[in-house]
Formats: structure tokens, C-alpha cells, sequence
């Protein structure tokens, strides 16, 4: 694809979602001449864990979180938290 067929790449994105919106239906390989080479380090300080709840316990956690204005993930750690002592 040449560049003239291509749609230009937006000089800013105004959210992480407006990105992925644009890559989601573009192609980086017809970018490549438009792309640079850059170093990145990743120091990775927290892990994430997927475990699976029932789904009535998950929406009594839900009720509580938002009674508490609280975030499901927040109310989840403090059960956990509290539990394992």
C-alpha cells in the first residue's frame, strides 16, 4: 500500500482507546516507512491473578463496592486481606 492509499496516523491520540480504535482497523506493516526503532525497559512491580468467582458472590461484592464507593477490586484485597490474617 502506498502512502497516499493510507489513512495518516493522527499526530496525538486523545485516549488509549482512540489508539486502539485506529489499530484495531490499520495495519502497522503498512506504517513500517513511518515507524522508529526506540529501547523500552519494563520493571514489572505488580502481578495480576485471575480467579474465578461465582457469580452470586461477584455481584454481592459488586453492591458492596459501589455502597462503598469503592472499587470491586479494593473490596476483594480487604476480604482477602482480612480473612487470611
Amino acid at each position: 500500500m502506498s502512502a497516499r492509499d493510507r489513512d495518516p496516523i493522527p499526530e496525538h491520540f486523545s485516549s488509549a482507546e482512540e489508539a486502539g480504535e485506529f489499530w484495531d482497523t490499520h495495519s502497522a506493516a503498512d506504517y513500517w516507512d513511518e515507524m522508529e526503532m526506540v529501547e523500552m525497559e519494563f520493571d514489572i512491580q505488580k502481578r495480576v491473578f485471575m480467579v474465578p468467582v461465582d457469580g452470586q458472590i461477584y455481584h454481592r461484592i459488586k453492591q458492596q463496592a459501589e455502597k462503598e464507593h469503592r472499587s470491586v477490586e479494593q473490596v476483594v484485597q480487604a476480604l482477602l486481606e482480612r480473612e487470611l490474617v
